[in-house]
């Protein structure tokens, strides 16, 4: 039997009783996409499944990201799924709160992520709540917050402040400037209200934001430190603690999370796809 059970009154709900290797019917569906809205992160333990599983699962959320960029790092056959690798020999990079692919004009709906591997210690995931990060400012700052863009810019993320994400593409022989080099910045608003629950929320995403639009170089800074800082409250965040053959799907329009890279030299396997926001989701 289905059951959903919450995890942490800031995200996540953990499903139960579901068999992903297989077609769910449709009032399962239902109830999962109603919990996915609710929660925003929902986690799936003890899946055992191909990538094929994983693929059909994903899309029925909406169509599956394909990047040009990452399909050194994809599973061959299946250009969706980024292989996350991590051992003595490839040590973990991005270690920051972020949302995925925020510099491209339409970021993912959500991300779906399968552990095959797991470390014997370490390797948590966090999670931080926008709405939460929003709905808890004061009044003139939830005003002024919603009249702002902020500028993402993809090729900061894999830039000189991210050694880690620029050294990793090196090695698969993937060269920045000729992958973004000509690629232009984007605007996103400071707040987003969610499309399905209606819900306010912050969407900021340090590796790609470099500035408030409107703001001077020392206005935007000071502001973006407050904000960034504003996003770790720990009433925000639920940590999730992985096992292998977790899946999870989380909602980057109102989440950022942070993949704490505290388990070097042990090792992690973890297979990624992007959801797309205008996917049927059927």
């Amino acid at each position: 039997m289905l059951a959903i059970e919450q995890v942490s009154v800031a995200a996540g709900a953990r499903v139960t009783g579901v068999d992903l290797s297989r077609e769910l019917p449709a009032d399962q569906w239902k109830e999962i996409r109603q919990a996915f809205h609710r929660h925003s992160l929902l986690i799936f333990p003890e899946q055992v499944l191909t990538i094929a599983d994983q693929k059909r699962f994903s899309r029925r959320f909406g169509d599956l990201l394909i990047q040009e960029h990452l399909l050194p790092m994809t599973v061959e056959g299946h250009p969706e799924c980024m292989r996350l690798h991590n051992d003595a020999d490839n040590p973990p990079g991005l270690n920051t709160w972020h949302t995925d692919n925020s510099g491209w004009p339409e970021p993912p709906l959500g991300t779906v992520l399968y552990a095959k591997k797991t470390p014997a210690v370490g390797g948590d995931t966090l999670f931080s709540n926008m709405y939460l990060a929003y709905e808890t400012l004061s009044p003139p700052m939830q005003e002024m917050l919603g009249q702002l863009t902020a500028t993402h810019d993809v090729k900061k993320a894999f830039g000189a402040d991210y050694p880690e994400l620029s050294e990793m593409l090196k090695k698969k022989s993937i060269e920045i400037n000729d992958r973004f080099g000509g690629g232009e910045a984007v605007h996103h608003p400071v707040v987003r209200i969610h499309p399905e629950t209606k819900r306010k929320a912050l969407y900021l995403s340090a590796p790609y934001v470099t500035g408030i639009d409107g703001l001077s170089a020392a206005e935007g800074r000071a502001l973006l430190d407050f904000l960034y800082r504003h996003i770790e409250t720990n009433e925000f965040v639920y940590r999730h603690r992985w096992q292998a053959d977790d899946l999870l799907i989380w909602d980057n329009r109102c989440l950022q999370h942070y993949a704490v890279a505290d388990y070097f030299p042990h090792e992690r396997l973890m297979y990624r796809m992007n959801v797309l926001q205008n996917g049927d989701g059927r």
